[in-house]
């Protein structure tokens, strides 16, 4: 019994007295340790001074299942019978996709802003060297001004309440909230369209046959046919894509619609910033310097050992 129990422990008593050498070869080297520790700390003072600070505009679309909406006078029926957490999880995938990025690219000319639409120096750099590996060729600023909006984009979404987060990061705040607020509603108008185009297409059907029942001259078909020019203007404007010169621009009013059973609460500009997160990243590097500072102590130790060798060998 005493042999079983032995033959148990001993790898925890091995592994026991490995930390422990371990932790006496660091405290041996702990000057070593502080002077990485105070280097690295140093260091992250110096690089955090020359960070820029970021900020976070957000924006929330509500989807509601229970009430009936209108388009252009027309009521469109609920979606309560659909699954909701497959419509939430649905929007947010077309909310943070390169289609609603490019909308909002478009509408905003980013391919036209250096932020945007410049590539980085080790891009510049490899654009010399991609010819001769048969690589693809370089990006253009407009695929580059949407590969960049897209990183600042961050979709997040709660079946549960039915809420779609829409938060865009950058190094302003104005611009953070309004770029946010851009996303939302190119997401808004994009299903407005897709709504009016449906209900555009069953009002034809309804005036189709109406025309062979009733006539033209009928107050049922007169209504039908103004009703079908509401639906038409509805579309029409949910195709316009407005400029604007700069992404600081905000959405015009007319053109942040609701889409049936979609309400947008609008993001405002934040003035406390998001990041860089100084206590966690002093943290961060603290632990790096620690570690370092243990490597470097047992680089020394085996060192100093082969030294010693040497010595007692000659």
């Amino acid at each position: 019994m005493f042999v079983e129990t032995g033959a148990i422990n001993a790898p925890r008593i091995h592994y026991e007295q490995v930390v422990h050498d371990a932790l006496g070869v660091v405290w041996r080297h702990r000057q070593l340790v502080m002077i990485t520790v105070v280097l690295a700390q140093a260091a992250f003072l110096v690089a955090f001074m020359f960070m820029a600070s970021r900020y976070t505009g957000e924006a929330t679309i509500q989807l509601d299942f229970v009430r009936n909406e209108n388009v252009a006078g027309e009521r469109l029926q609920s979606t309560a019978a659909v699954d909701a957490a497959a419509v939430v999880d649905s929007s947010a995938r077309i909310i943070r996709s390169r289609g609603t990025a490019s909308a909002v690219v478009s509408a905003l000319r980013l391919d036209q802003d250096p932020d945007y639409a410049r590539p980085g120096r080790l891009e510049r750099a490899l654009s010399h060297v991609w010819p001769y590996l048969g690589a693809h060729p370089a990006p253009t600023p407009r695929e580059l001004a949407i590969t960049r909006l897209m990183k600042q984009i961050t979709v997040t979404n709660d079946p549960r309440s039915y809420l779609i987060a829409i938060a865009v990061t950058t190094s302003n705040p104005q611009r953070a909230a309004n770029l946010a607020n851009w996303v939302a509603s190119e997401y808004l108008r994009g299903r407005l369209r897709a709504q009016a185009t449906e209900a555009y297409a069953a009002a034809e059907r309804e005036l189709a046959g109406l025309s062979a029942v009733l006539g033209p001259r009928h107050p049922t078909y007169v209504g039908a046919q103004a009703k079908l020019e509401r639906l038409k203007e509805v579309m029409e404007g949910a195709e316009k894509n407005p400029a604007f010169d700069n992404q600081d621009s905000a959405p015009a009013r007319d053109m942040v619609r609701f889409a049936a059973g979609q309400t947008l609460l609008p993001a405002e500009a934040v003035m406390v910033p998001s990041g860089p997160n100084g206590p966690l990243l002093f943290a961060l590097t603290l632990l790096a310097a620690l570690a370092l500072g243990g490597l470097l102590s047992l680089l020394a130790e085996r060192r100093q050992r082969r030294r010693l060798a040497r010595r007692q060998g000659h």
